[in-house]
This record gives structure tokens, C-alpha cells and sequence, in this order.
């Protein structure tokens, strides 16, 4: 089949270090496996308005003048808002327009947190593709292993979402909160077979698919979180991983889990032993706005064992697969909430 693709160029707001972004996907257990990804590109398949859309994007430049060269591949021709759209999506999921020169003016001062910046210096959060897709894994994900979550989620990507063929590989994409709406509880429970699992999803579906994405990402903090913990099975926990996963809101530190605060005690007293809630709260105050962005910073240093994000040059790896261990300090498996 005929296949009409645009390319051109993205400015990520500096500095920006394009290798660290994807080192940390070639971690990134809930998307492993769904995409190309190598030491400068990263190709992958996503809906945008009921079209299938794939997307390769290349890092140039270096970190103090970024460049990004995308090419996009559709079945369909690319009008005006698919572009722009696609453009908006990519742009979103790796933070390319967040401006950390406040962030590290304000770490540069804290004598326990500066060697954190120097090695994730140019780091920018990188979401999952889009806010659904977070809601859905953290559906998902609840009371079961990382595997058996990721197996749902391929099922689901299977069934309802749809694929297109970009040099004899597929690329598939998670469905939008509309087609997935449209499919119906019955055909959620037929993928994944959990009852429980499949009526979140259909209300997570519903939710999204009348909601503006855009007042999702910029409403405040407390109404974003209020609308997403009335929807059925998104209880507070999973309302937070999404407010960060999903919406890149790094504004404010909603939660703080054991591993955290094990991680905050190391980097500031030097002790293993969890630090107490308020106390880590009190450390963050100081980065304001930034106050997710520095427990961000602060656990990934944490996870990598002190090296920060350091790709293996030349990988010529075809997918680089999630490491998908139980031990991760990532979120991403969460508790059960009714």
C-alpha cells in the first residue's frame, strides 16, 4: 500500500540530550518492545484522529543546540491538524519545550544535589506517548505482575489498536480513548479476561474520550487530580502516576513512596534508611515548580546506582527490551484501588 510521509525539524529548548531520553525508553518496561530504538532514533506508531501514524525521530545537534529530524508515514495524506497534532504528541513525550535552566540554577545550590545534575545534565522527562495510555496501564498494572500487565497491554494494542508497515516491520499503536470506547466492555474483557480490569477500562475510555486534552495538562493541579479519581478504578495513587507519567505535571510532589524516600535519605545523609515524608518535603519546597523534576532527577541517579543515564555508544540494538524486573524503583506496578 501507498504510503505518504512529511518530514522537517523540532527545536527542543536547551539544553537537551537526546541519548539520555533514549536510554531511559530502553528501560521503560510498560513500553517495551513496541518500537525501534537506538542510540540517535526512535521510531514508533501512535492514532492521531482516527488516523495510524508512525514516526521516526532523529537527534542532532548537541546539547547546547539541539536538533531533531522527524519523518512521519501514513496511509492516509497528512492535512494541517494531523501534522500539527503529531507534532504536539512527539514534542509532549519527551519534554522537548520544558526549560530546566531554572531547575539547575536553583540544584546547582544544593551542595547534596549538584553532582546529580552534572550527570543528568540535559535530561528531559520522557511520558508514556500519551495521558490515556498512562490511565490504562495504571488499570492495568494493579495487583498483578509487570509481565502479565504488559501482556494485557499488547493484547489490547492486538485487538483494538491498529498497525501500519513502515519496511517490512510493524509498528502498532495503542488504541485512542475513542476507539477503545467504541469497542465496548465485551471486547476489553475478550483481550485481557479480567471483568474487573475491563469495566475500568471502558470508564477510563469514556472519560477520555469527551475530555479536553489540553486543560489536562494545564488546569490546576488539585482538579486535574479530582477528575481523573472519578473515574472508576483510578483511585489516588494511580491519579498521581498519571498527573506525572501521563501529564508531565512536575509542579508539585503528590506522593512519596519507600523507594523514594530510601533514595532522598542516600543522596542527603548518606544512610540507608527511608527519610521521614516531611522532612523530604521540606527539601523540596526550595525547587517550587520543580519539585518533580528534582525527586525525578533523584530517582533515576538512584536507579542506575549512582552512574545517571550513560547509552552504550554504537548499539545497533534493534528494539531495546525493558529490563522488566521486579526490583525496578519505577512506579510501574501499582497497588489494587476500588
Amino acid at each position: 500500500m501507498r504510503l505518504y510521509s512529511v518530514e522537517g525539524e523540532l527545536n527542543p529548548v536547551p539544553p537537551f540530550d537526546f541519548s539520555k531520553s533514549m536510554e531511559f525508553l530502553s528501560s521503560f518496561t510498560p513500553m517495551a518492545n513496541e518500537q525501534k530504538i537506538r542510540v540517535a532514533s526512535f521510531t514508533k506508531a501512535v492514532e492521531i484522529n482516527g488516523k495510524t501514524v508512525a514516526f521516526k525521530i532523529t537527534g542532532k545537534g548537541d546539547m547546547q543546540d539541539p536538533d531533531i529530524h522527524y519523518t512521519a508515514y501514513s496511509e492516509e495524506r497528512f492535512d494541517d491538524e494531523t501534522k500539527s497534532s503529531l507534532l504536539d504528541r512527539i514534542t509532549f513525550f519527551l519534554s522537548l519545550q520544558d526549560d530546566l535552566n531554572g531547575f539547575y540554577g536553583i540544584g546547582q545550590d544544593d551542595e547534596n544535589f549538584r553532582h546529580i545534575i552534572k550527570k543528568l545534565y540535559g535530561h528531559k522527562q520522557v511520558k508514556f506517548l500519551t495521558p490515556f495510555e498512562s490511565c490504562c496501564w495504571a488499570i492495568l498494572s494493579q495487583r498483578v505482575p509487570m509481565t502479565t500487565a504488559h501482556k494485557m497491554k499488547e493484547k489490547i494494542v492486538q485487538e483494538i489498536g491498529s498497525h501500519i508497515d513502515i519496511g517490512c516491520i510493524d509498528y502498532y499503536a495503542f488504541p485512542e480513548p475513542t476507539k477503545m470506547d467504541a469497542a465496548e466492555e465485551p471486547k476489553l474483557f475478550e483481550a485481557i479476561l479480567s471483568r474487573r480490569k475491563s469495566k475500568y477500562l471502558a470508564a477510563a475510555a469514556k472519560a477520555f474520550s469527551i475530555v479536553d486534552e489540553q486543560w489536562l495538562r494545564s488546569a490546576p493541579y488539585k482538579e486535574v487530580h479530582s477528575w481523573l479519581t472519578d473515574i472508576k478504578g483510578i483511585g489516588d495513587w494511580s491519579a498521581n502516576f498519571i498527573m506525572m507519567w501521563g501529564l508531565g505535571r512536575m509542579d508539585e510532589l503528590p506522593s512519596i513512596g519507600l523507594k523514594l524516600a530510601l533514595a532522598v535519605s542516600s543522596v542527603y545523609t548518606g544512610e540507608e534508611k527511608p527519610m521521614p515524608e516531611e522532612e523530604i518535603r521540606t527539601l523540596a519546597e526550595k525547587y517550587g515548580k520543580w519539585q518533580g523534576y528534582w525527586a525525578y532527577y533523584i530517582r533515576i541517579y538512584a536507579e542506575f546506582g549512582g552512574e545517571g543515564l550513560k547509552y552504550a555508544k554504537g548499539s545497533s540494538t534493534q528494539t531495546m527490551k525493558a529490563a522488566g524486573t521486579e526490583n525496578s524503583c519505577w512506579p510501574w506496578r501499582q497497588p489494587l484501588e476500588i
